[in-house]
């Protein structure tokens, strides 16, 4: 389908197609969710000379797209979180916060980069759904140590609960913008239609978007999709988490990239069930572990080689140039940045360690560097795909 006649200034879908005014836009992108916070003053934990710097090298990558973060929650005083929260209680605002989003949005628009705003998170590293409930039951968030389990079960309430989701979705719309969450998990095709419909109601001319995984089957897949206030299909891969591939062992890359490939391909055929553009926003892969299997600590140090994951990377970047010349897919989001970050950097005055791992996680896992070789990879990719429309 043709992009003539899309407005000038919007993203806008066009069949399976991004477009920017009349030319077909692709996504190039990178996970960045800490922009908002590094965009702060110092007093609020910021350092924008890091974010600047980082965003001419993710520039220079090829770069056109980041998938940020737009809220979290509070209070401060909870674990596994990003500090400072931008809403720190209900209804009450980190102003400094909202600046940080201001000036990372701004410094993104002179370098000619969009955004995917994410508003919520089923996950806790934010505050998220979680935290929301137990802002209205008093109940203790049951943190998945090791039961994610009971965690999901929990947070589900949010959509699933009528008694609580009536009260927790009020809270939630009333500083909403555009991507619904980070990874709602068997959303409700009712509610995804409601939260989709309220946002285009107050953004007509911009994208609104899911943020599912994807990894269901494709009921889920269309309980997210099939609805016309949703613009576009969201799915993650995560092979490690999955139990796919074991960074410890060498050779079974082979399985994670036959995994990966049979994803994307059975995504974007549901895609193109709903005619809509298709995203791969979130994937990622550790460092090679498996040359040092006896080390734990081993895949998380900053100076461990990439040699799976550049070739894991590469395999996904060149099966997404070949689906892109049939628009079959728009693109992808690598998880996740870490620029200037490293593990043993010293804590910021939050007790905060920005890298492209939440807080939850390890720090390392799963963090791109601008030292590494993987973004020699990502950069050729976003070349080759800035060719193609």
């Amino acid at each position: 389908m043709s992009c003539v006649g899309n407005l000038a200034n919007y993203v806008t879908v066009s069949g399976s197609n991004f477009c920017l005014g009349s030319e077909t836009y692709t996504i190039r992108g990178a996970n960045y969710w800490q922009g908002m916070n590094l965009g702060a003053m110092a007093e609020y934990g910021g350092d924008r000379f890091r974010l600047t710097e980082e965003l001419d090298q993710m520039s220079a990558m090829g770069i056109n797209n980041l998938r940020v973060m737009a809220s979290s929650e509070g209070p401060d005083t909870e674990p596994y979180r990003m500090r400072p929260s931008l809403q720190y209680a209900p209804g009450q605002y980190n102003e400094g916060i909202f600046e940080g989003l201001d000036f990372l949005l701004d410094e993104m628009y002179k370098r000619n980069m969009t955004a995917v705003m994410t508003l919520n998170n089923f996950w806790h590293w934010s505050g998220g759904f979680s935290q929301y409930l137990a802002w209205i039951t008093n109940e203790t968030i049951p943190y998945p140590l090791t039961d994610w389990d009971t965690f999901t079960t929990f947070t589900r309430r949010f959509y699933t609960d009528k008694r609580l989701s009536k009260k927790a979705n009020k809270m939630f719309k009333s500083h909403i913008r555009w991507q619904i969450a980070n990874e709602p998990q068997e959303g409700l095709k009712d509610w995804f239609k409601d939260i989709s419909k309220y946002i285009k109601k107050g953004a007509p001319n911009q994208l609104v978007s899911t943020g599912i995984e994807s990894k269901m089957d494709i009921k889920d897949f269309m309980n997210a999709h099939d609805t016309k206030y949703v613009d576009y299909c969201t799915a993650h891969c995560w092979v490690e988490n999955w139990g796919e591939y074991d960074p410890k062992n060498q050779s079974s890359l082979v399985d994670a990239q036959a995994f990966v490939k049979n994803y994307l391909r059975t995504r974007t055929g549901w895609a193109k069930k709903v005619a809509k553009p298709l995203i791969l926003e979130e994937f990622g892969i550790a460092r090679d572990a498996w040359r040092k299997p006896n080390d734990d600590d081993y895949k998380y140090d900053a100076d461990t080689p990439t040699s799976n994951k550049d070739k894991y990377y590469g395999g996904i970047y060149k099966q997404i140039e070949e689906l892109a010349l049939e628009s079959r897919i728009s693109g992808s989001n690598f998880w996740a940045y870490g620029g200037l970050g490293r593990p043993d950097a010293e804590p910021n005055a939050f007790n905060m360690t920005w890298l492209g791992d939440p807080p939850h996680e390890p720090k390392g896992w799963y963090s791109v560097y601008d030292k590494d070789t993987t973004v020699e990879v990502i950069k050729r990719h976003y070349e080759n795909l800035s060719k193609i429309h």
